[in-house]
């Protein structure tokens, strides 16, 4: 199928599930997934999509539609509030645009290092988000980490301030760029399939990733000089259409927000220790890779702290309530 016809027929599945008094006791949701199935990301997702089965007893069944073949990352939170696609997962960089208080959740460094402490995190902003993405007219549904980010370069490793001064690299995201900026950098945006030619063609000097997306793009390849910054880098957010989430039952909701918070544990416990596995895949593939010490990971936080106060100004009440829970993590 292609990907407007798949595109179709969600949209009828989702109208379907919005006449009143059609309340579904058995149905099979879309779930629009940006990345490649073979991604590091995929084991939570496919840990949860089978435990919504079996927990439901086959009566919510989840099926992930791959590589952005129903929306592109950047596509999903809109595809998903209209109800063009039931489920989706994005990122909080491709959402913050239009959900101001997201900026400390999508910058570098925003969220915790840490399994126990991002799960700590994410228990708390739980209540929050739901709020926030309710009032946009989306269900909340559960977070996916992103360990180990990187900055990826054709030509040098970025060890100090200086050395990010005039380079081109792609961000993702609003705050990310403000953040590049205030190291000297010049922030590009770009869609993530797009990186690997770019940096081949030289359109880019350096992108910011993780080793997660890295591996599965290759990205070693045109950007060879890899250094891995010891921050968390974004984060994916599951959502769904509203109206498709009342006409589930309210037994089956309750099923699928439990697994959904499990879901989250899974993924920090999988993804934090892979980390150093796909580093030495990188590696053993030809990716340069410099840990950042102690002191250059405290001199790049310190150089792009600023852009937190920045924040500030924009991100409204709801940005006061993230802030509290995730400025512990910041240092």
């Amino acid at each position: 199928m292609t990907r407007y016809t798949i595109s179709v027929a969600a949209i009828g599945l989702a109208a379907f599930l919005t006449i009143p008094g059609a309340r579904a006791q058995n149905v099979t949701l879309d779930v629009a997934v940006w990345h490649n199935e073979p991604s590091a990301w995929t084991h939570a997702y496919k840990w949860w999509e089978a435990e919504v089965d079996k927990r439901t007893q086959g009566r919510v069944k989840l099926r992930g539609v791959y590589s952005g073949a129903l929306a592109k990352a950047n596509e999903v939170f809109k595809a998903v509030r209209d109800g063009a696609v039931p489920v989706g997962v994005t990122s909080a960089a491709a959402v913050s645009g239009q959900m101001p208080a997201l900026a400390y959740i999508e910058a570098l460094a925003g969220m915790s290092a840490e399994i126990d402490g991002h799960l700590k995190v994410v228990a708390e902003l739980r209540p929050v988000l739901d709020e926030m993405f309710s009032r946009q007219r989306v269900k909340y549904l559960w977070i996916q980490p992103s360990y180990g980010g990187t900055v990826n370069c054709r030509e040098r490793h970025l060890k100090t301030l200086d050395d990010w001064k005039n380079l081109k690299v792609r961000t993702a995201g609003r705050w990310q760029a403000q953040q590049i900026q205030e190291l000297g950098a010049k922030p590009t945006a770009l869609d993530p399939a797009e990186q690997y030619i770019a940096l081949q063609n030289k359109t880019l000097d350096c992108v910011l990733s993780n080793h997660e997306i890295t591996f599965a793009l290759k990205l070693y390849e045109p950007s060879p000089k890899i250094v891995d910054l010891r921050v968390p880098v974004n984060i994916l957010l599951y959502l769904a259409h509203p109206r498709t989430w009342e006409r589930i039952s309210e037994a089956d909701r309750k099923v699928i927000e439990t697994a959904s918070i499990e879901a989250e544990r899974i993924a920090a416990n999988h993804l934090h220790p892979l980390q150093k596995e796909l580093q030495a895949k990188i590696r053993a593939a030809g990716g340069d890779v410099h840990v950042l010490t102690d002191a250059e990971r405290a001199a790049f936080i310190a150089g792009i702290y600023p852009t937190f106060a920045k924040m500030d100004a924009e991100s409204g009440a709801d940005g006061v309530r993230i802030r509290k829970i995730l400025e512990p993590s910041w240092r």
